[in-house]
């Protein structure tokens, strides 16, 4: 063959939808954005949170249940412990009744009123009431409330409680009732 020679080829395309140009048009093209492995990992983890936010919503479910059967539980005790409580107080009160009935007898009422004292103290004690005695104790504001002062004769007297004008109460470790009382204050003269 010569340099000056003109070689003309031709080149047969053979593939199938380079011949029909309507399957060119009918060609759907992926809609895929990532590699095949991506899309299965995005696919895994699509359905991870999808179990996730199911599993979530039912120990939401389960916790709103558990509150609601603890909140029924409690109020069921704290009312057997109220009839506890009450039924104590009945025997006081059939005992007043009795009182009452023998009023006629001004020491018979006497007897029966401090009968009635003592069972209503003893009543308290056993639920672990405890009154509060500060009497000839220095003043303390955290278990009692000065409502009067009272002249004292000794200065050892000064800023100690003299007197008892309402009992103060604690249950346990907490008070429950301040005692109110008078503290003594020495004037020097």
């Amino acid at each position: 063959m010569a340099d000056n020679e003109d070689v003309h080829f031709q080149v047969d395309d053979r593939r199938f939808w380079a011949q029909d140009e309507a399957v060119l048009n009918r060609a759907e093209v992926p809609d895929k954005k990532y590699p095949s492995f991506v899309e299965e990992l995005k696919s895994r983890t699509e359905l991870a949170e999808r179990r996730l936010g199911e599993k979530l919503e039912e120990l939401s479910k389960e916790n709103d249940a558990f509150r609601e059967r603890l909140t029924r539980e409690f109020d069921k005790r704290v009312e057997r412990e109220k009839q506890t409580l009450l039924l104590g107080f009945l025997d006081i009160v059939d005992n007043l009744e009795r009182a009452l009935q023998a009023a006629a007898d001004p020491a018979s009422l006497r007897a029966g009123v401090r009968l009635n004292l003592d069972l209503f103290l003893y009543k308290l004690k056993s639920n672990g009431v405890e009154p509060v005695n500060p009497i000839d104790q220095p003043f303390n504001p955290q278990e009692a409330e000065a409502v009067g002062v009272q002249d004292v004769p000794r200065e050892t007297l000064d800023n100690i409680v003299v007197e008892v004008v309402q009992k103060g109460y604690r249950l346990g470790d907490q008070l429950i009732r301040p005692a109110r009382v008078r503290v003594g204050r020495f004037f020097a003269r």
